[in-house]
């Protein structure tokens, strides 16, 4: 049986959330983080953009 490819902003999403949780939902400023949700679009294009960059280097390791 096939497995669905992730999306790109599935992935993005996972990151930002695991980002978020790992600096305990609080920017380098003291901040809370906003949720994904809450997120603007340039800011979440810029988490699959970078989702994507590390997709197509595991993608293409041959390490």
């Amino acid at each position: 049986m096939f497995k669905t490819r992730p999306t790109t902003e599935s992935i993005g999403q996972a990151a930002y959330e695991a980002y978020a949780a790992a600096a305990n939902n609080t920017s380098v400023n003291g901040d809370d983080l906003p949720t994904w949700d809450a997120l603007t679009v340039p800011v979440r294009n810029a988490w699959q953009l970078a989702a994507e960059a590390v997709r197509h280097k595991v993608e293409l390791s041959t390490t």
